[in-house]
């Protein structure tokens, strides 16, 4: 006695997935920021799979918003906020002494993180001496210690 399988109907193809085209400016924007975006949410996430899943969708959400984030005063600025945000929903705070949540950003992307102080701004939309300022008062740094990053420059 042979056993077989009923044979199933073919199921007809899916239509094809329809192709995005982003706006240049989120593709230039990203190109700029992916890097120091996704060094803040490795920062926060103990496994750099979990840390890229929800760098993926902050892109997202910031591409679902794009048009109210262009139109901003400071488009970097509201970007960053709105990026943050969204790791502060889906990550525990580090354990840093500050006293703003631009202290905290600073501290993580510069010292932990290993971008440098331009980088920071340009990630934040901040300028750079406010940064550099931000970074020199944090009160958890003793005068003479070393940045935690290895990758640390000013």
């Amino acid at each position: 006695m042979h056993l077989t399988r009923p044979r199933l109907p073919s199921l007809p193809s899916a239509p094809s997935t329809p192709e995005l085209t982003l706006p240049p400016a989120f593709e230039a924007f990203y190109a700029t920021h992916v890097r120091c975006y996704q060094a803040y949410a490795r920062a926060h996430f103990a496994h750099p799979d979990t840390a890229d899943a929800v760098l993926r969708t902050a892109f997202g959400d910031l591409l679902a918003h794009w048009s109210a984030i262009v139109a901003a005063l400071n488009p970097t600025a509201a970007a960053w906020d709105r990026y943050s945000a969204h790791i502060r929903r889906h990550a525990r705070p580090l354990p840093l002494r500050t006293g703003a949540r631009l202290q905290y950003q600073a501290i993580v992307l510069h010292r932990i993180a290993g971008c440098s102080v331009d980088d920071v701004a340009a990630t934040t939309g901040e300028d750079p001496s406010k940064i550099r300022h931000i970074l020199q008062t944090w009160p958890g740094r003793e005068p003479d210690q070393a940045p935690y990053g290895a990758n640390a420059t000013s």
